[in-house]
């Protein structure tokens, strides 16, 4: 797949997560909804840096070797707030509770802007190579 349609794949992953946000936790599947969405849009965003990190020349093999990458070359600024995103990320297939599904929720809600700050900085990376 091409870098352009997984960066476009992955803006609209994110616009679909913030839409998920917007609904209050009262409505029975709000909680299950973003945490699904938020699952799609990490491994969008992970993938996606995969692809253009390899079109520079540097190979990645993992989501955490992605992100470090990524903040060697600037595309991210902080990397302690991502690897909070992948830990929250790695958590969702362990959720047994509702507890630990808010936390990840919450996690999700104070750090979700990550994405769009990411999406901004690979849009400029395209557009420098135009």
């Amino acid at each position: 797949m091409k870098k352009n349609e997984r960066l476009q794949q992955l803006t609209n992953a994110y616009q679909r997560l913030r839409e998920s946000l917007e609904f209050p936790l009262s409505e029975p599947l709000v909680l299950d909804a973003a945490i699904q969405r938020f699952e799609f849009t990490f491994e969008l965003a992970w993938k996606t840096l995969k692809i253009i990190l390899e079109d520079q020349g540097l190979l990645c093999h993992s989501p955490k070797s992605c992100l470090k990458e990524a903040f060697k070359m600037g595309w991210i600024h902080d990397e302690e707030n991502w690897i909070g995103l992948l830990k929250a990320r790695n958590m969702t297939s362990h959720v047994y509770d509702e507890g630990m599904a808010r936390d990840i929720y919450k996690t999700i809600k104070d750090k979700h802007h990550l994405f769009q700050s990411l999406i901004l900085a690979l849009n400029a990376i395209q557009l420098s190579e135009l």
